[in-house]
């Protein structure tokens, strides 16, 4: 008997109480059928009330035909952009950038009937002033309405409302990194309860330097009866890929009871951070090439532009270097490219010829040069430089040749730094598939940065993995102007 209340057990108190606390925390997970619908009517409803105000100064013909061509095609295209699946997971930026295209659609789709109707050219359509008033301030109404929507959800799930408890099975590198993140983005309502792991002991804190993540509720085998008897809403499995039959049987025991059961790869058992899902008959396939598409595009007329621009500077660099000492014009060293495979770097040469033999002769009368080229591959007042090679290296000029290899394909513009098979096997180690999952760049983070006053080596292994897995076309033009502004500075390049 509990001495406060008369029950016997206070555990029966305390559990009804949290059944009354789940069932308003939940309200929206009950409901989200209605929910998607009121999503849906909203949209129209804001689509219409636009079209109203607009239509006082339009004809009125075209205005029916924006409100009722528009409303349908709303509803159609912005659920084939999964506009109204849940967004819990997902930043209001994101959630705007989406609404943009799906809009844009519904844009183009509607200028087929009112071309019909008017019997005008194209361009004429789109000059209207009716229509440019019209979709702009549709847009930023469905813009705002959903920035509302998410500032109300941030608000009530801060406040404990509209949240979903989950639970992380495994707790190796993927299970800490999806629990990192969900911490850090309380906004999702996403709540962790704890971690299920065959290889630690129950009651064991699972940490992340500085900060717990959780703690160990049992082993493997103990989460289904877990989920089951405490309401968890979301299982995130995130074992390593040895353990197929224990993920199969937690999906198949959860999956079909009620619990929204999610698969998170342990790509970190592989040594890789990122990967592409790709369809394949009926197979899904799990793609490690990470290359963009759009990179090689983009990449071809980036390098056509530059070469086709700096030929007069080209020309002179070949008259300087063969005034110096007759040598050869470009230097070929061998870097490892996508997949692991080697290629021949070009830059123009700014050592004199015989610079291998050069070193072996520095090493033996000053160890201190043998401990910096072992910790840099470098030499920062390296004695084997030419005067030419001096200015070249000074000004970054010496990698124009490096154009060509992106040409070839060997490199890209922008990318991971290109390194020899020593540097590949000895600092990279379990980043080493991510590095060769892409192709090196003339440029990158570690250029815009530091360049090669980067004395850690594991800071340039960092940034080679983060710029690998957050590759974008907005983040490679940001990394090309900052080279040019640190090219013009001649920071750090030696």
């Amino acid at each position: 008997m509990d001495p406060r209340t008369g029950n016997k057990s206070g555990r029966q108190n305390d559990l009804s109480r949290g059944a009354v606390r789940i069932g308003t925390v939940n309200i929206l997970r009950r409901h989200a059928l209605l929910f998607n619908f009121f999503q849906r009517v909203l949209d129209v409803v804001v689509l219409l009330l636009i079209t109203w105000i607009v239509g006082k100064y339009g004809p009125p013909e075209l205005m029916g035909v924006f409100a009722i061509c528009g409303s349908l095609l709303v509803i159609v295209i912005f659920s084939l952009f999964k506009i109204y699946k849940s967004w819990r997971s997902i930043s209001v930026l994101t959630q705007i950038k989406t609404l943009f295209f799906a809009w844009i659609c519904v844009l183009l789709v509607l200028g087929i009937p009112i071309l019909i109707l008017s019997r005008k050219a194209p361009h004429v359509f789109f000059s209207l002033e009716e229509f440019v008033l019209w979709a702009l301030f549709v847009f930023l109404g469905l813009t705002a309405i959903r920035v509302g929507v998410k500032l109300l959800l941030v608000f009530s799930r801060k406040r404990g409302y509209n949240q979903r408890s989950a639970i992380i099975v495994g707790a190796g590198g993927a299970g800490k990194k999806l629990a990192k993140h969900l911490i850090g983005n309380r906004w999702m309502g996403i709540n962790v309860s704890g971690f299920f792991d065959d290889r630690l002991s129950k009651g064991e804190k699972i940490k992340a330097s500085p900060e717990v993540l959780g703690t160990v509720l049992g082993s493997v085998e103990d989460c289904t009866p877990f989920c089951l008897t405490r309401d968890i809403d979301m299982v995130f499995v995130a074992l390593p890929m040895n353990a197929e039959k224990k993920a199969n049987r937690i999906i198949w025991d959860l999956g079909t009871k009620g619990v929204a059961v999610f698969l998170a790869s342990d790509l970190f058992s592989l040594g890789i951070q990122k990967g592409r899902i790709h369809k394949m008959g009926e197979l899904n396939i799990m793609d490690f090439n990470l290359f963009p598409g759009w990179k090689r595009a983009f990449d071809i007329i980036f390098s056509l532009m530059i070469i086709i621009s700096t030929l007069p500077i080209w020309l002179m660099i070949m008259i300087l270097i063969k005034m110096e000492d007759n040598g050869p014009v470009f230097y070929k060293h061998s870097r490892v490219m996508e997949s692991g495979k080697k290629f021949n770097c070009l830059k123009f040469r700014t050592m004199h010829v015989n610079a291998h033999q050069r070193l072996k002769g520095l090493f033996e009368k000053n160890p201190a040069l043998r401990d910096e080229w072992e910790r840099t591959y470098k030499l920062k007042n390296d004695p084997r430089v030419t005067r030419v090679g001096k200015f070249l290296r000074k000004a970054s000029l010496d990698e124009l040749p490096q154009f060509l290899n992106v040409l070839a394909g060997h490199m890209s513009v922008v990318g991971a730094r290109p390194v020899v098979p020593e540097e590949l096997y000895k600092y990279y180690k379990e980043s080493a598939l991510t590095y060769c999952a892409t192709k090196p760049g003339i440029t990158g983070l570690w250029q815009t940065g530091k360049r090669s006053d980067t004395v850690n080596y594991h800071e340039r292994v960092a940034l080679d993995r983060w710029y690998v897995s957050n590759c974008s076309s907005r983040l490679d033009i940001k990394i090309i102007f900052k080279t040019i502004r640190s090219m013009v500075k001649a920071k750090g390049a030696y």
